[in-house]
């Protein structure tokens, strides 16, 4: 197959002169020393020639002298230039001159003296030959040395006399002459032939040693060969670069075991590996730098034997800290990964429980709202139909349907408070009340249900309790609640202990623990950690529901809000004891403008309350009766409140909008304003701003604020419009006439 790449074709002359050029050079070497050889053999050989020569032709000494003596200068100058650069570059030339001083001394003395003829061309002859042998050069030159040396030998005799011819063996020694000089040139040629095959292969294994010399110098990964005992015997330049030092000398002198292993026993492991299997790969190892650090490599080991049959080591080594860095990430990812998906099985797992329970959950839900709903309604329906007998069974009906709808309404808020607690949108107060306060709010309120079951609540709040602090008293009382409901509902007998006390506190803040103890049924083990999750409901053995659900999953979040935790313990048949911390401050820096801090109300003002009528005029000192302005806009909740408040005592008119309301006032006839905040035509806080811009003592007429929105912010968004207070709905009558008589007795 002929090749026709052009780089091929100019990669083979490159070749071929390199090679020559390599030959060349390499000829030039050789030539130094048989030039060395003959100068000293031509010196020596002349003066001895030089000493016969005079002591036998002395009637020629002079021409002797000359011819002889400069044959040695010759010679001697040569030899001394032939260790200069000069003398290296023109070798070839030195030779030649050599050569024919040599034979043209010899010429001048077959024509001086024709006598020595035979003796000379045999010596000259014998000199040729041995330089053909000897002498590494081309066949070219010595051709040209045989041309001058049978032209000198041919002028020689025929510029002689003619005795010459008459010499015996004259015509032997011209045969001898010219076979000498072919065989000559025959051995310089055969010597030529031998040369160019040693030097195309000294050639092609210098190109060899190059190349392999090349890759060892400039291999990516170290290389070294070490005795058994650690000794080096020879590293590349990565090896040395790779271990931090700056030459192989350096690096010689260490010893690979001691100097390089980090951990002993990593090399004991790696030669027990070498006796038994002779080679070893890719076996990762701590090696020490120079500067001391750590560099973890990758080394590839086999044992290879010496002449001697001693063994070695020979094997390379790379630099894989940053792959191991590598794989140790990928595999932290991996992990990382897998325990990624893992909790989101476990949270997938969680939502489909949690879904499974809303469902559950909402199904429950709807029997708990309906229920209370029911009684509500049937109550009422039989109060409009006059389906009573006498007054006391109306008067029944009337709080039997109350305690229905105040069912129903815990059931509301407790949905809109975990709607609010999954939004994130769970805002607490921060206002000053007092913890034995609101406890004994929840007390009596709880009280009753209490009592129906001959159960005692006993209260203990220790001494170091402050007396009043900062934080949210409707939450707090909430969780207190929550907690005294669920041991009521679920204790037949005994008693209820509710303990408070200050567990730490610092310079402006404390955390207060409290545990509301029964005697109830107690809850089995299994089932603790299910009462703070949403939406599930306990059940007993027997199916009995215990529990909506909510209660004690929004009194624990209240109770992390508040920075706290709550714990349960309980034994089946002996009871359960909830204990929960909440942190309150007992002082603020500053109290925002237009909010008003909030005074607990003893419960003895309740209990004082309910004392009185609740029907019949409310007067006062001057026996008139106070004008309540009411502006609400919804028909049923205007005729309601109307009615409150004429059967608690006052004179009320009503309007609908608030464009109605600053006309009204407008009247000057009204003491207070009761006013609705949600309105279609103008709301609530509108209407009281364009009040407080009304000239005169009709701008300054105290406006309450109803709402059903109940959180701190809709309170100071009221108190910031100008309004005096805020009630809440559903409306407690009490609390109504509590807050309107307050601000009739300041307003003159």
């Amino acid at each position: 197959m002929i090749n026709n790449n052009p780089n091929s074709k100019f990669l083979t002359k490159t070749y071929e002169h390199k090679l020559q050029e390599y030959i060349k050079e390499e000829n030039k070497k050789q030539l130094i020393s048989p030039l060395k050889s003959l100068a000293y053999f031509t010196s020596a050989s002349g003066i001895l020639a030089l000493v016969l020569e005079v002591k036998y032709f002395a009637q020629h000494s002079v021409q002797i002298y000359t011819s002889r003596l400069s044959s040695i200068l010759i010679a001697f100058f040569i030899l001394l230039i032939s260790n200069t650069k000069f003398g290296k570059k023109y070798s070839v030339l030195l030779i030649h001159i050599l050569l024919l001083s040599i034979i043209v001394s010899f010429g001048v003395m077959i024509y001086l003296i024709p006598k020595t003829l035979i003796f000379n061309s045999h010596l000259i002859s014998l000199i040729i030959f041995i330089a053909a042998l000897f002498l590494s050069w081309e066949v070219t030159n010595q051709i040209i040395v045989a041309i001058y040396y049978n032209m000198v030998f041919a002028v020689s005799i025929i510029l002689n006399s003619r005795e010459i011819y008459i010499l015996p063996n004259m015509i032997e020694s011209v045969v001898l002459v010219l076979i000498i000089s072919i065989m000559a040139i025959i051995a310089s040629y055969i010597n030529s032939r031998l040369r160019l095959e040693a030097f195309t292969k000294g050639y092609e294994v210098s190109l060899s040693e190059r190349k392999y010399r090349n890759i060892f110098d400039n291999s990516a990964e170290g290389i070294f060969q070490v005795m058994p005992k650690g000794n080096l015997i020879i590293v590349n330049p990565a090896f040395v670069k790779l271990l931090g030092y700056s030459a192989d000398e350096e690096i010689l002198r260490l010893n690979f075991i001691k100097d390089f292993f980090i951990r002993e026993s990593d090399w004991e492991l790696l030669n027990k590996l070498l006796d038994k299997q002779g080679k070893v790969k890719n076996y990762r190892v701590q090696f020490k730098k120079k500067d001391g650090g750590e560099v973890t490599v990758r080394l590839n080991v086999r044992v290879n034997l010496n002449d001697d049959g001693s063994t070695y080591f020979e094997g390379s080594i790379q630099d894989i800290t940053q792959q191991v860095q590598a794989e140790n990430e990928k595999q932290k990812a991996l992990e990382a990964l897998r325990d990624e998906k893992m909790k989101a099985d476990i949270s997938a797992k969680k939502a489909q429980q949690e879904s499974n329970f809303k469902s559950k959950f909402l199904a429950n839900m709807s029997h708990e709202v309906r229920t209370p709903m029911n009684s509500v309604m049937g109550f009422l329906t039989l109060i409009e139909n006059d389906l009573f007998e006498s007054k006391e069974e109306l008067k029944n009906f009337s709080r039997d349907a109350r305690l229905a709808a105040q069912t129903l309404l815990d059931i509301i808020n407790n949905i809109l408070d975990i709607s609010k607690i999954e939004a994130g949108k769970m805002d607490l107060d921060e206002i000053e009340f007092g913890i034995r306060e609101e406890i004994h709010k929840a007390v009596s309120i709880i009280t009753q249900a209490a009592k129906q079951k001959g159960i005692i609540i006993e209260e203990s709040i220790k001494d170091d309790v402050p007396k009043t602090v900062f934080g949210d008293p409707t939450r707090f009382r909430q969780i207190i609640l929550n907690l005294l409901s669920n041991a009521v509902k679920y204790t037949d007998e005994g008693k209820i202990s509710i303990i408070s006390h200050v567990s730490s506190k610092s310079s402006s803040a404390i955390e207060l623990a409290t545990t509301i103890e029964d005697t109830g049924h107690g809850i089995p083990s299994e089932k603790i950690p299910m009462l703070f999750e949403p939406y599930v409901q306990v059940k007993s053995k027997k199916g009995k529901k215990e529990g909506t659900g909510l209660g004690l999953v929004i009194s624990k979040e209240f109770i992390k809000l508040m920075g706290g935790d709550i714990k349960v313990e309980s034994k089946v048949g002996m009871g359960s004891k909830f204990t929960f911390t909440v942190k309150l401050k007992t002082q603020i820096d500053s109290v925002p403008e237009n909010v008003v801090i909030e005074t607990p109300i003893p419960q003895e003002v309740f209990e004082e309350e309910d004392k009185k009528p609740k029907t019949g005029e409310h007067k006062f000192e001057n026996g008139q009766k106070k004008k309540i302005l009411l502006v609400e806009d919804n028909p049923i909740s205007q005729n309601l409140e109307m009615k409150i408040l004429r059967e608690v005592g006052y004179d009320v008119d009503a309007v609908s909008n608030g464009y109605d309301a600053i006309e009204a006032v407008k009247s000057g006839i009204f003491d207070v304003v009761l006013m609705d905040v949600e309105m279609t035509d103008m709301d609530g806080i509108t209407a009281t701003r364009k009040i407080r811009e009304l000239p005169g003592v009709n701008g300054k007429i105290p406006v309450i604020a109803v709402t059903a929105h109940s959180s701190m912010k809709d309170r100071e968004k009221c108190l910031a419009a100008g309004m005096d207070d805020y009630i809440a709905k559903p409306i407690n009558i009490h609390f109504l006439k509590l807050t309107i008589d307050q601000w009739l007795n300041s307003y003159k």
